[in-house]
């Protein structure tokens, strides 16, 4: 994990191992980016922060190279762009003491006006335990004077928070020497200074107390030439009188949140899973014991969440603190912004809507908090890609996380990536056995080959076919077969309720953009078995670089695959039949005669096709 700190001197850890960031200006640059995350920094602000209106000729290039410099080292995990006149830069799976100090704040000041006394010193003390002096420490002057005020107000409110948690605690004693520091840094803070007030009074140190009001008097007529506010002046009056109310009080904490019971959000597991033997174990392996990350990759309707579900179930003892579940509609044409669900999974973990903080970074870091020393089981379904999962990973600990998705999640790191295919042949069988009954089994073996062939033994796709044979007692898996390979709309043989093979390939279809769809329909009428990215550039016509893009991007979505063959240098791809089908019925009605036929010629007839050595 990489690890920023800004709450003192500017640091960058990774793996353990700090980095060696170089100057203030490097260190200025990135701490702009951080403290603007996910936002474009323009490069006359990134210039302000650096030389402050006197700019070298050479200040964008120097810009330039400094980005360069921190794209390097920071490495993969975050990602630094170019982005309308600045820069933007993603951290999501980046631990950031800024975001961690704001995530044990918020809980500390909700807790606090909640009445939840011990839990509000809990949660500022680990948010106050972050600073290691002033903040951006190594940055230009010009940054510090913009950013230090406001992050020293938000330090100085989390103190003034955790002494009034700890003396309506009754720990007078306690923090009576924490509150003489912190008047002494802080000598206009009139809260301080009551705070401390009120400790001394309450240790049996009245003429102290009313000392420490006489110096606050003093100092602000001399350096500001104005009294006490009100409200100090009413406590020292109340400390002259010793009146009653100024008496610590029994410490009686109001409980406003029962203390959440373990969650247990699992859907049903299907009870008639088949197949999938050893994927089910690898991922048992890596889930059971805790800590673990697993990403079940495929085309959909190759059965991921049956999948994830199973194993799931078979762990769920495992996970003493319970299960979380969230759908993230990572296939739909609006997936869950990662802030929506961080508030979900809060919510989930007790986390009322008063409580939440507002920004998903603040989210996710309290989510993390408050996922630290549990056992959890989170199942997070039908991720949309990479940068929507980062912010909803609980960050190491005993916890494991299983997700699934359409993409193939390569950059996602740390996780164990299991990629779904269609079912063997006999787990295809034994599913059909199951769901269609003996019945189907009169009909011929080849016939049964000829059907598992024309669905490719897709899952889902099977479900449906077993359903309907099941439903239609008159109905021969020869009869399907004609229907799928003859008939004008095969996909709505592969339809039943609301299980939808066509629906689930043209979601993915839908994701696509428009050049790419049509590439895949061209592809789909053009290239038959196993091709290479030489005959998919015949094909459409296009330079290598971008077909190799192209086909890279089909991949994943599930809508095309590396077959594991290769002919001279170039990998092999396939497409499954029924995503080949779905494109061709596509092709058929969406493209014009002469560009289908275009299209046929060159990769039937171009004497200049290029046929690598075996």
């Amino acid at each position: 994990m990489i690890r920023f700190q800004l709450l003192g001197p500017i640091e960058v850890t990774r793996g353990g191992e700090r980095l060696a960031l170089g100057g203030s200006k490097i260190q200025t640059v990135l701490a702009t980016l951080l403290l603007s995350r996910d936002q474009v920094v323009s490069d006359s602000t990134v210039s302000e922060m650096l030389w402050r209106g006197k700019l070298p000729s050479t200040s964008n290039a120097q810009i330039q190279t400094y980005v360069s410099r921190l794209r390097n080292q920071l490495g993969p995990q975050v990602e630094l762009v170019r982005q309308r006149g600045g820069y933007l830069l993603r951290a999501p799976g980046a631990w950031v003491d800024l975001d961690e100090f704001q995530a044990h704040a918020t809980t500390g000041h909700a807790a606090l006006a909640a009445g939840r006394y011990a839990e509000a010193v809990t949660s500022l003390r680990s948010a106050l335990a972050l600073w290691r002096g002033h903040a951006l420490v190594g940055a230009t002057e010009y940054l510090a004077a913009i950013e230090q005020p406001g992050l020293d107000e938000a330090r100085l409110t989390a103190g003034e928070a955790l002494m009034t948690a700890e003396l309506a605690r009754g720990n007078h004693h306690r923090v009576v020497s924490e509150l003489a520091a912190m008047v002494n840094q802080h000598p206009f803070s009139e809260r301080v200074r009551g705070l401390s007030m009120l400790a001394l009074y309450r240790c049996g140190r009245q003429a102290e107390a009313l000392s420490t009001y006489d110096a606050c008097r003093r100092h602000l007529a001399e350096e500001l030439g104005i009294d006490p506010g009100e409200e100090l002046k009413e406590l020292h009056q109340a400390i002259l009188e010793q009146d009653a109310d100024l008496t610590a009080p029994p410490v009686v904490e109001v409980v406003t949140r029962p203390t959440p019971t373990a969650p247990a959000q699992l859907p049903p597991a299907p009870t008639d899973f088949t197949g999938r033997t050893a994927m089910a174990d690898r991922l048992d392996a890596v889930l059971r014991a805790g800590g673990g990350t697993a990403a079940v990759v495929g085309l959909a309707g190759t059965g991921k969440t049956a999948l994830a579900l199973h194993v799931a179930d078979r762990i769920r003892d495992e996970f003493p603190d319970g299960q979380l579940y969230l759908d993230l509609a990572g296939s739909t044409p609006d997936p869950m912004e990662p802030s929506t669900a961080l508030a979900e999974l809060l919510h989930s973990l007790g986390v009322t809507e008063a409580e939440l903080p507002a920004g998903a970074s603040e989210r996710t870091q309290l989510f993390r908090h408050l996922v630290a020393g549990r056992r959890l089981l989170v199942l997070l379904d039908d991720v949309a890609d990479e940068h929507q999962v980062r912010w909803l990973l609980p960050g190491g600990g005993k916890s494991s996380v299983l997700l699934t998705s359409r993409a193939r999640l390569a950059a996602l790191e740390g996780a164990n990536h299991l990629r779904l295919n269609g079912f063997s042949t006999s787990e295809a069988v034994r599913l059909m056995d199951s769901l269609a009954g003996p019945r189907h089994g009169s009909d011929s073996p080849g016939a049964v080959r000829r059907l598992l062939a024309a669905t490719g033994r897709l899952p889902l796709a099977i479900r449906v076919v077993a359903g309907r044979l099941a439903a239609n007692p008159d109905l021969t898996v020869t009869q399907v077969v004609g229907r799928l390979t003859y008939g004008m709309q095969p996909f709505d043989q592969l339809r039943l309720g609301d299980l939808d093979v066509g629906a689930r390939i043209e979601a993915s279809y839908d994701q696509l953009p428009l050049a790419r769809r049509r590439a895949l329909r061209l592809m789909a009428i053009g290239l038959t078995g196993e091709f290479s990215v030489w005959h998919t550039a015949v094909l459409l016509d296009a330079p290598l670089a971008q077909v190799h893009d192209l086909l890279n991007a089909l991949a994943d979505r599930g809508l095309a695959e590396v077959s594991g063959s290769r002919v001279g240098q170039l990998d092999l791809y396939t497409m499954h039949p029924l995503v080949r089908a779905y494109a061709r019925e596509r092709a058929l009605t969406e493209e014009a005669p002469h560009e289908r036929g275009a299209a046929l010629e060159r990769i039937h007839h171009n004497p200049h096709t290029w046929q690598p050595a075996a």
